[in-house]
């Protein structure tokens, strides 16, 4: 039955459960079906039986003719279906070798056209297909949200969140190694001073400086940063409220402010010991998909899943595709709805539920040896605070014809060893805003400030709404080999440390809202890492490919 529903899926066309219940009648479904297939000149959106008895008609009549020529030879008409030639078609020559090898004409039925299929040709071995997955989830909210939203919770939240962080910098940082709590300032006898602390404020003064309140779990201290103080000054710049940070310095002369000299990010070590996979596989990044959006990009996604399936690319794209084991989708599958001012009017698919049923069947499409992992992301049909748990059990049911795993928002997982950190990204929105020197349109920059400050979204309040959960999960505790993100519709690669950072692209083209904010995406680009290299590549499917 799969096999019946994905040879009209390859065309774009859906079957209707009484098509399929007449196709099945047949004595051999599958057979009786693929020459339908063949013989259906124009693809309906959704196959009837009327759709399907018409075909059949034509099927007897052509029967019937060529009884009547027995003795003549016959040859089938050929026609190579160019709808999506500037998207990377496979050449002419190509298709009819491959035709050559996989079709048997019949003497006894005309197949007037035969059509290039989307799945894989049967001389195309994918690599991949030799090794079973291996995913290991290492941290996930789902499953263990504990929130009611008391106060009780949100004293929780950040209590955690102070202990776990400054712990990272009591142990990794040699600068605050005789740390000292914030209410023994006043005694402290040392000439510099070592304080861990939650930025409570700060602001610019009217000559330039940095004014600093920090709390720990025993007082508050009033700070300064000198505008003057070339080492702190530039890192006080990068301040965001409700992260943990150390200090140095010592208190002025009347003892009613904190000179600071340095400030001490938890950050992760120069010498970051990365995992490496033992077998030859890839893993692919196939963030905000956005179906239901009428700026869905149809053609890219169809020359996407020919690649994958081998139908398209030369040797060398076609060897990397053979080794996509994994697709990691971080975040917005389908567009949703309300999520943006006057989202309605640029909606394909209007009803939510069939946004996740039309993205089920897209996936359908995928080969079955490539296992997906999948998460949600604020255009998608969870609670929008973050951490956000998997999917509702009823919207994974949908996706059950393929190998699907699903995932909170972020989570952190291991492929063959190989540590992923996969965050959909909204918090990129509150560092830009925050941070003078970033830039919301140069993702891998944010990235790296996240993982100097080992958190993924401090600031409580922002664009990004958090739920007061009693244990931090937007911590960045394990620093991975991989740290992935989506939200922005960029591809963007880049590096820290040894952690390879890749922003996922989208395969939405420029929204109206978009427009109205002037920001030019930079969709419809796959980013490829291997994960026994480490290396990532990118393949662009806005570009025709040979």
């Amino acid at each position: 039955m799969k096999s019946i529903i994905q040879l009209f899926s390859a065309h774009g066309t859906l079957v209707q459960p009484d098509t399929l219940d007449y196709l099945l009648s047949k004595n051999n479904p599958e057979e009786f079906s693929e020459n339908i297939a063949n013989n259906i000149t124009n693809y309906p959106l959704v196959l009837t039986v009327n759709h399907v008895k018409e075909a059949e008609q034509q099927l007897i009549s052509h029967t019937h003719q060529s009884t009547e020529q027995a003795n003549e030879p016959v040859e089938p008409t050929i026609s190579i279906n160019r709808e999506d030639q500037n998207y990377g078609e496979i050449n002419t020559q190509e298709h009819l070798e491959t035709i050559t090898e996989t079709q048997t004409v019949s003497t006894q039925i005309i197949k007037p056209t035969i059509k290039e299929p989307i799945y894989s040709p049967s001389t195309w071995h994918p690599d991949a297909k030799e090794y079973d997955a291996d995913i290991k989830i290492i941290k996930d909210i789902t499953g263990n949200s504990t929130c009611e939203g008391t106060t009780k919770d949100f004293a929780k939240l950040f209590a955690d969140r102070f202990d776990l962080l400054r712990n990272v910098l009591r142990t990794q940082r040699r600068e605050l190694s005789h740390v000292v709590p914030i209410k023994r300032v006043q005694s402290a006898s040392m000439d510099d001073i070592q304080l861990i602390g939650i930025v409570e404020n700060y602001r610019t003064t009217k000559n330039g400086h940095i004014f600093l309140e920090l709390e720990d779990d025993t007082s508050t201290l009033n700070c300064i940063i000198l505008k003057n103080n070339r080492e702190a000054f530039p890192l006080a710049e990068d301040l965001v409220l409700d992260e943990i940070i150390g200090v140095t310095g010592q208190l002025s002369k009347h003892g009613d402010l904190f000179l600071v000299n340095n400030i001490i990010y938890p950050d992760i070590s120069l010498n970051n010991r990365t995992h490496k996979s033992h077998a030859p596989l890839h893993a692919a990044f196939l963030s905000d998909i956005h179906v239901g959006s009428k700026e869905f990009m149809q053609k890219q996604w169809n020359a996407f899943l020919k690649w994958i399936n081998g139908n398209l690319g030369n040797s060398r794209q076609k060897q990397v595709a053979g080794k996509i084991k994994y697709l990691i989708i971080p975040g917005d599958i389908v567009d949703g709805i309300g999520i943006y001012p006057n989202q309605e009017k640029e909606l394909s698919i209007v009803d939510l539920y069939k946004q996740y049923e039309a993205l089920a069947t897209e996936l359908e499409k995928i080969p079955e040896h490539i296992s997906l992992i999948i998460q949600p992301g604020n255009h998608d049909a969870v609670r929008p605070a973050e951490p956000q748990p998997a999917f509702d059990k009823n919207i994974q049911k949908l996706f059950h014809s393929t190998d699907a795993t699903f995932i909170g928002n972020p989570a952190t997982f291991s492929l063959h060893n190989v540590e992923i950190l996969s965050y959909h990204g909204q918090s990129l929105m509150d560092f830009a805003t925050n941070i003078q020197r970033l830039k919301y349109n140069e993702p891998v920059e944010i990235m790296k400030v996240m993982l100097q400050k080992h958190h993924l979204a401090p600031m409580y309040g922002g664009y990004t709404p958090l739920a007061p959960e009693r244990k931090d999960y937007m911590i960045i505790d394990r620093v991975p080999d991989i740290f992935v993100t989506g939200h922005v519709h960029l591809a963007n690669l880049g590096e820290y440390r040894g952690v390879t950072l890749v922003n996922a692209s989208s395969w939405q083209a420029q929204t109206s809202y978009q427009k109205m904010l002037n920001f030019t995406p930079d969709p419809a680009k796959l980013p490829i890492a291997d994960l026994q290299s480490g290396k990532v590549t990118m393949m662009d499917f806005n570009k025709p490919i040979p």
